[in-house]
C-alpha cells in the first residue's frame, strides 16, 4: 500500500515478528575479551542466528556481570555457554573432534568473508581480544583465517559489530 507515493510501514509488536528456529553448528569462542557489554552482544547475536553456543575463555567477562546483563537481556538463560581458562586446550580438543577452527583476523592469508565458502560441520569462530585480536597461538590451531572488508580509513571495527556481520555472511552461505 502507498500512501502519497510513500510505502506504509508499520513496526511489529514483538509477538507479531516471525521466527523461524534453526540451528547454525557455529560455536563462538571468545578469547580475553575486556569489555562486558561486548559479551551480551554475543549472546544476542548468538540466540538471534540460531547458534550452537559460546565459548567464554580466558579472562573474558563471565555472567553474572550486571553489564554483560543489560545488554544480553534475557539471552544468557537461553544461549549455551562453556567457561574455559585456556583457549589453546579448548581448541586442540575441538580440533580431535575434526571441529573447522575459523580466525576472523586480517592475517597474511586471510580471506574476505565475501568471498570465502565454509565447509559442512562444526564451525568454531574465534573473535579476538578487542584491543590485540587473535594471539599467534590461536591463530595457529586455525584452519583458516577471514576478514571483512574495509573500505574505509580505518582497518577495524568494534569486535561485536564485526562478529556480528561475520556470522550473518557465513549464515547467509550456510542456507
Amino acid at each position: 500500500m502507498t500512501s502519497n507515493n510513500h510505502l506504509v510501514i508499520r513496526q511489529l509488536t514483538h509477538t507479531e515478528v516471525p521466527r523461524q528456529a534453526r540451528s547454525y553448528p557455529i560455536t563462538l569462542l571468545l578469547p580475553d575479551w575486556t569489555n562486558p557489554r561486548n559479551v551480551g552482544a554475543a549472546f544476542r547475536l548468538a540466540d538471534a542466528a540460531g547458534l550452537n553456543g559460546i565459548v567464554l575463555a580466558g579472562s573474558t567477562p563471565r555472567p553474572p556481570n550486571s553489564k554483560i546483563g543489560k545488554t544480553a537481556r534475557s539471552t544468557v538463560r537461553t544461549v549455551p555457554y562453556t567457561e574455559v581458562a585456556d583457549p589453546l586446550t579448548y581448541l586442540r580438543a575441538a580440533r580431535e573432534r575434526e571441529a573447522y577452527i575459523l580466525s576472523l583476523e586480517f592475517a597474511d592469508n586471510s580471506q574476505s568473508l565475501f568471498d570465502f565458502a565454509p565447509p559442512a560441520g562444526e564451525i568454531i569462530l574465534i573473535a579476538g581480544n578487542e584491543s590485540v585480536g587473535i594471539s599467534e597461538d590461536l591463530l595457529s590451531l586455525s584452519n583458516a583465517a577471514v576478514h571483512l572488508p574495509m573500505h574505509g580509513q580505518n582497518t577495524s571495527m568494534n569486535v561485536s559489530v564485526a562478529v556480528g556481520a561475520a556470522v550473518y555472511l557465513l549464515l547467509m552461505k550456510l542456507q
